[in-house]
């Protein structure tokens, strides 16, 4: 089975028709993401303000009685992560446990830090302290009670009550070795993120690279993440056939074989990389219903994938593909 996820990005007054949207193309989810703002180099002043994710999730979970509720990411090195983590749990008990993947990150945004007056820790802290909040949301979720005590999260007996039950589901995601070994160690879900062996985002706005790093990642890449969470499961003595992985999908674009090349192009110019095929690049579908199927069955299987999230994407594009590539692929 593939659940088909669409990322939610409208401000927060025209999240209504969105939620109502996703559900009528039959969608099983939705996921926001959680920034104070991103710049993407424009002025402060003239950047996109991210609103509140936890808000717009409890809209999501009125609006709707099936939609599955997630986020990519919560940003838990600007607050101690017991807030989040606090914030899901009530979410789970008002909807059900089985409806929230509770994504959780360590914060790359340096303006955000910046702006708030706060340190931006270097990578390895802040992977530290993720792996630290981690923990604590295995012990939230699973007992509803924490006594953690580490170097950059304590939680010396916080409850939070009874578990609900199913619990709810950790999503950590990333692109780099540490992440994917932490990943293993603690989460249900893997959201697999290009992979950091192409190329690195750092800078003052790593975001404008991202979709650059996407597009040269290949299925083979992120094979080798699998495989890495898999080992790291393992070690620690987890189920590693227990853990799903997800795909934040950037672009998908129904064509003839005639125009597959016409159309990577344009998706090439517009992340800034040099005309290239990319028919080995996971988090694009490109071309005829039969070639999306070709791609998809073989990501699904390598991958073992059990989550797309979709980049805005027109309903009936949603609508389309759910119909004649994943019903195929599933069937």
């Amino acid at each position: 089975m593939i659940e088909l996820h669409s990322l939610g990005v409208v401000p927060s007054s025209g999240l209504r028709d969105e939620i109502r949207a996703i559900d009528a193309a039959g969608m099983d989810g939705v996921f926001v993401t959680d920034h104070l703002f991103v710049s993407n180099g424009k002025p402060r002043r003239e950047s996109a303000a991210g609103g509140d994710p936890f808000v717009k999730l409890a809209v999501a979970g009125a609006l709707s009685d099936r939609l599955s509720l997630g986020t990519v990411v919560i940003n838990i090195g600007l607050a101690h992560p017991a807030l989040a983590l606090r914030s899901f749990f009530e979410l789970a008990q008002l909807v059900g446990g089985g409806r929230v993947l509770a994504g959780i990150g360590a914060g790359w945004n340096r303006e955000e830090f910046v702006a708030l007056g706060m340190e931006f820790p270097p990578f390895a802290e802040r992977m530290d302290r993720l792996e630290e909040a981690a923990a604590l949301a295995r012990a939230m979720f699973d007992e509803g009670f924490a006594e953690v005590s580490g170097k950059h999260v304590q939680a010396l007996g916080v409850r939070l009550g009874p578990p609900p039950v199913p619990r709810p589901r950790l999503l950590l995601g990333g692109g780099s070795d540490r992440l994917l070994e932490i990943a293993g160690r603690h989460a249900d879900i893997v959201d697999l993120n290009g992979s950091s062996r192409r190329l690195k985002l750092g800078g003052a706005h790593p975001s404008l690279l991202d979709q650059a790093r996407r597009f040269t990642t290949t299925v083979a890449d992120l094979d080798d993440s699998v495989q890495r969470v898999r080992r790291s499961a393992a070690a620690a003595g987890r189920d590693a056939d227990r853990i799903e992985f997800s795909l934040l999908v950037s672009a998908v674009r129904f064509c003839s074989d005639a125009e597959v090349d016409v159309v990577e192009r344009e998706l090439c110019a517009a992340a800034g990389i040099d005309p290239q095929s990319l028919s080995a690049c996971p988090y694009v579908f490109v071309g005829p219903p039969e070639r999306m199927i070709d791609r998809l069955a073989e990501r699904v299987e390598r991958l073992r994938l059990r989550h797309l999230i979709f980049a805005p994407t027109e309903p009936d594009i949603l609508v389309r593909f759910r119909r004649d590539v994943v019903h195929v692929v599933t069937s």
